[in-house]
């Protein structure tokens, strides 16, 4: 009978630590559960306006990004980047640089890449024509890095197309644009 009133009492006890399916647990430690800390980007009062976020190491990349090897240098990007979307004309790739330069490129250089997209006219300096000789002569690299880069006046546009498979799609999407134009004498 005492062992029996015994693991009553204990289920008793044990029962009345749960704080219940809406109240929180009673904690037997307590640092395990209210540790201080800080997320990256707060502060710290005692730091004053100094952001608790960390520099992460030299040299350290974030898992998926593409590390852009000519940042500076437009002639090497010229003479090294190669489109891997060369060939590929098909309906989803060429549908995937219309959408990113409909959406990034028309404003300035218009539907058609006439140059002649609505802010076109307000701008101290016209974007150029993508339908014309000196641009057509420029390499796919060429081009690939003026979207990442930016050019002139033409700031970089690697924030808004991302992803550089999306920008060699933008690249044969202008291709497209002047093929289309081939034998009506853009200059």
């Amino acid at each position: 009978m005492k062992r029996i009133g015994f693991f009553i009492v204990l289920g008793a006890f044990i029962a009345g630590c749960n704080g219940g399916h809406n109240s929180p647990n009673i904690e037997l430690v307590q640092n395990m559960m209210d540790q201080e800390s800080i997320k990256s980007q707060d502060w710290d009062p005692r730091d004053g306006d100094k952001l608790q976020m960390r520099t992460p190491p030299e040299g350290t990349v974030p898992r998926g990004f593409y590390v852009y090897p000519y940042p500076n240098d437009p002639e090497a990007a010229s003479k090294n980047l190669v489109n891997p979307l060369k060939d590929d004309h098909s309906a989803e790739t060429m549908a995937l640089g219309e959408k990113y330069f409909q959406i990034y490129c028309s404003v300035c250089h218009g539907h058609t890449g006439h140059g002649d997209g609505t802010v076109a006219e307000k701008m101290p300096v016209r974007p150029p024509s993508l339908l014309s000789d000196k641009v057509r002569k420029f390499p796919d690299g060429h081009i690939f890095h003026i979207i990442t880069r930016g050019q002139g006046v033409m700031g970089s546009y690697a924030n808004q197309v991302v992803e550089p498979h999306t920008r060699w799609a933008v690249v044969n999407y202008i291709r497209s644009l002047q093929k289309a134009q081939e034998g009506k004498g853009e200059k």
